[in-house]
């Protein structure tokens, strides 16, 4: 039997092709519908509907305008040895927030179930980690097999594992900086770095601004500017995907 687990996020329902098929569907109904006299005026109003579908679908779908979005979106972080200069790096963290899971095929090792966002976090997060010997590494993002597969890849990265917590509850970001927040002063951290895809960044560090912690930013997943071609203004399903998370991360950061 199928079981469905998690929670829908609103974002959900804000992914460019739900909308386009949503607006298309519309349009068909409107387009066909019968009604006499005053079908015509549906009518127009479907084909129209169904051009800006297609418009949308299309820009959406192009390298160039993912690019921009990615432009407006991500974020850098500074140079982490000079934001620790003078910093007891024993008391100092590494918060590493989750993206997501590809498969709970659980014949694969932990580190191979992830996601390309997550996996890119956990190589910025060990590579930073060799480079500052931090004293404690968080990983947070539910579900738990999130951070199993994080804990995993660090590990196997050079990560000792004493030094790695999981933190395996948090379902968005909000909660992901209040449950980690609740962990750093625990253990009494006093400097606190967290990686996240450079998208992603911006509305993290404010997160958990709001939960009472202050961030070194340190950015993963940075895609930059492309150089322009002709195929940036051809639709591509990859466009179309970084688009996505583009528009996902605008909306989040202005709904607060």
């Amino acid at each position: 039997m199928l079981l469905l687990t998690g929670r829908l996020p609103v974002s959900r329902f804000l992914d460019p092709v739900t909308l386009v098929l949503v607006a298309l569907a519309v349009a068909l109904v409107l387009a066909f519908r019968d009604g006499g006299a005053r079908a015509r005026g549906r009518v127009r109003v479907g084909r129209a509907l169904a051009w800006v579908s297609w418009a949308g679908l299309w820009l959406g779908s192009m390298p160039y305008v993912a690019d921009q979005l990615a432009v407006l979106t991500e974020t850098r972080g500074p140079d982490l040895g000079t934001a620790l200069a003078g910093k007891d790096l024993d008391r100092a963290a590494m918060v590493v927030l989750a993206a997501g899971i590809r498969t709970d095929d659980r014949s694969l090792a932990p580190r191979e179930r992830l996601d390309a966002a997550s996996t890119q976090r956990v190589i910025t997060a060990s590579h930073l980690w060799e480079a500052h010997r931090l004293g404690l590494v968080i990983f947070s993002g539910a579900p738990p097999a999130e951070t199993e597969g994080m804990a995993d890849l660090a590990g196997a990265l050079g990560v000792p594992e004493g030094r790695i917590v999981r933190e395996s509850h948090s379902l968005n970001t909000r909660e992901n900086a209040a449950f980690s927040a609740a962990i750093l002063r625990e253990r009494a951290v006093e400097t606190v770095v967290l990686v996240t895809s450079a998208s992603h960044l911006r509305r993290a560090v404010r997160d958990f601004a709001a939960a009472g912690i202050r961030v070194i930013p340190a950015d993963a997943d940075y895609s930059g500017k492309v150089n322009l071609e002709l195929d940036s203004f051809l639709p591509s399903a990859g466009a179309l995907a970084h688009t996505h998370v583009c528009l996902h991360e605008i909306l989040g950061y202005l709904r607060g």
